[in-house]
């Protein structure tokens, strides 16, 4: 049992790595949004080698708390510490948070940067992708956008963390051959369990994105072992043992990452 995207930057890691390790899960991904956490999350994984893996990534909506070289200095950064990591992520569009035509533009110039390090570093790329909701002065479908940049740059190892596009979109996705990722959110969401029908099982992974997502209420509960209530829910929508839903997404995980 694997979570494949968690933040342990915002829970109590020792905590969470020992009850994981109790409930049976075998790896926890982590990834991190925000520069400021960087250090921090290279101790986790010096700590929990063998069992935390990490991303270091680029979340859309702090673009303007950082300068150009605050970047350029993130990436240097990261190609130094590349050894403990497993992906560059989560990186993307967002366009709910990113709301100027100026602004989203500015935004995919970061995306790129990110994606050409993920190249040369021959990393994964762990995706964050969500649209906008009327938005005066620029574009709704950061989703979209996300997905033409990464097929015109022919981006073949992805992620999409927390999928929440339209059927379209996924089916593109998974012609492209990326990795579809679910999040707990599934558990009370009738669109993500329709859409997980369409994913192939070898191109499926399950995450909480905790602490947030919680599948039981509406607080920062959420922990890496609720995958378990996500393969629950899919093993009725699949029909298919919850036990396999979990081997299957862990495998899947393992060779993603390289666990």
């Amino acid at each position: 049992m694997i979570d494949a995207h968690c933040h342990l930057e915002h829970m109590d890691a020792d905590d969470v790595v020992s009850e994981a390790k109790k409930k049976g899960m075998t790896a926890v991904v982590t990834s991190i949004a925000d520069i400021a956490d960087k250090e921090k999350i290279i101790e986790m994984k010096k700590k929990y080698q063998d069992f935390v893996y990490i991303c270091l990534g680029f979340h859309p909506e702090i673009m303007n708390k950082y300068s150009d070289s605050d970047i350029e200095e993130y990436i240097d950064f990261i190609r130094k510490n590349k050894d403990y990591i497993s992906a560059v992520g989560e990186v993307g569009l967002d366009y709910t948070w990113i709301t100027k035509t100026e602004d989203q533009e500015k935004s995919k110039e970061i995306f790129v940067k990110f994606i050409h390090l993920s190249k040369e570093l021959g990393l994964p790329l762990v995706i964050h992708s969500r649209n906008g909701r009327d938005n005066k002065d620029g574009n709704n479908d950061g989703i979209g956008d996300a997905i033409k940049i990464l097929s015109e740059m022919e981006c073949d190892k992805v992620m999409m963390h927390c999928f929440s596009g339209s059927e379209s979109q996924l089916k593109t996705c998974i012609a492209q051959g990326w990795m579809i990722s679910l999040a707990t959110v599934l558990v009370k969401s009738f669109k993500h369990q329709r859409l997980a029908k369409i994913v192939p099982l070898d191109q499926l992974v399950l995450e909480t994105d905790s602490p947030w997502l919680d599948p039981d209420s509406h607080e920062l509960a959420n922990r890496p072992w609720k995958i378990e209530r996500s393969a629950e829910v899919l093993s009725g929508v699949l029909g298919m043992p919850k036990e396999g839903i979990l081997e299957q997404t862990a495998e899947n995980a393992k060779r993603f990452f390289g666990i």
